[in-house]
């Protein structure tokens, strides 16, 4: 058995096994289910994309023979199936060579050039090529890709459901599931109880129905893309990595984002089921610029003497309150514009110095 198959069929089983966590009913020994993604995006990213596939497809089979077909389709399309495309695309590269101008090529150039070098006379013998550079697939697309991934379940999600003429949609299939144990239960009535509110219940349950996937789409792109560095972190570390890490400071997006984004506005202010799903659409396209607000906070403290501290306690507050989360998808949204990150880059160099 080759090694990918290997490598491949243990992801498989791990991820398995860290998915079915989520049913241990404790919010604690639920935690590995989060992870769940992670063994085979190290397959994957060290063994190659069909050792990703291959676990994909493995935990699918074991969820689907232990537990049920729905748990194992669950975790082939959010833990399988997505994280094997982004690794096939990681791994995609181009691998270039630059000629090599001969001594008297480069003379000449020289001559046209009043500042030019003149060329050294021993290039013939390096060669007629500069040494090969390899272009790997950039972030900034695969974080797209990841948000795509996510709206692109929903959708499908969304036609499923009125296809099999759920009233209502997703939205009315998303009702049905939770008011058992929501309403049925009385759990948001305790809930409520519980923090001295007296809400209606019906709202509260209306409003989670309609938060749900908006959540459901950021948490997992956000959850995705962090298991995806994180097994790159651990394969460089073990020096078992495929592709060298990329610099998440230079991340670009390609145009056609914004106007799936600004559709995706437009979508959710139409009154009905549209407005739920523009709405979760428009929060999934957020999640590559919140990445690039990040990028360029991290950019801007470069200059910083405690800008340890500063990021310690910046990532605090995120994690904790949230709110941040607001200002930092404003500042991606307006960096193509207003492009921070080589602005402070030039104010760092050295006097009568660019940054390219």
């Amino acid at each position: 058995m080759p090694p990918y198959w290997a490598i491949g069929v243990g992801a498989g089983l791990i991820g398995a096994v860290l998915f079915l966590t989520a049913g241990v009913g404790s919010a604690i020994l639920g935690l590995p289910l989060f992870f769940a993604a992670l063994p085979v995006f190290l397959a994957g990213l060290g063994w190659g994309s069909r050792s990703a596939l291959i676990a994909a497809i493995t935990g699918f089979v074991v969820l689907s023979s232990i537990s049920s077909f729905t748990a194992g389709l669950v975790f082939l399309v959010a833990h399988g199936l997505g994280p094997a495309w982004l690794t096939h695309l990681a791994l995609l590269h181009h691998v270039k060579t630059v000629p090599r101008l001969s001594a008297a090529d480069a003379a000449r150039l020289a001559r046209k050039e009043k500042d030019a070098e003149p060329p050294a006379p021993e290039a013939d013998a390096q060669g007629d090529e500069e040494p090969p550079t390899t272009d790997w697939y950039p972030a900034g697309p695969l974080a797209v890709w990841t948000a795509l991934i996510a709206v692109g379940v929903l959708v499908v999600s969304g036609l499923s459901t009125m296809a099999m003429g759920v009233e209502g949609g997703l939205e009315g299939a998303l009702r049905m599931l939770l008011a058992e144990d929501l309403m049925e239960g009385r759990a948001i009535e305790a809930s409520l109880q519980g923090m001295g509110l007296n809400a209606d219940p019906e709202r509260i349950l209306s409003l989670i129905v309609i938060a749900l996937p908006a959540f459901v789409v950021m948490a997992w792109s956000l959850l995705t893309l962090g298991n995806m560095w994180l097994a790159q972190f651990i394969l460089e570390r073990a020096g078992h990595n495929l592709r060298p890490t990329p610099s998440l400071l230079d991340i670009e997006f390609p145009h056609f984002l914004l106007a799936l984004f600004l559709g995706a506005l437009v979508l959710s202010l139409i009154p009905g089921s549209a407005a739920q799903l523009g709405g979760a659409i428009m929060i999934a396209l957020l999640v590559p610029y919140f990445l690039l607000g990040l990028a360029v906070i991290h950019a801007i403290s470069r200059a910083w003497t405690a800008r340890i501290a500063f990021l310690g306690v910046f990532y605090i507050l995120l994690i904790f309150t949230g709110w941040l989360i607001v200002p930092i998808c404003l500042i991606g949204l307006g960096e193509p514009w207003a492009n921070l990150r080589a602005r402070f880059a030039q104010s760092e160099a050295p006097s009568g110095k660019e940054i390219s």
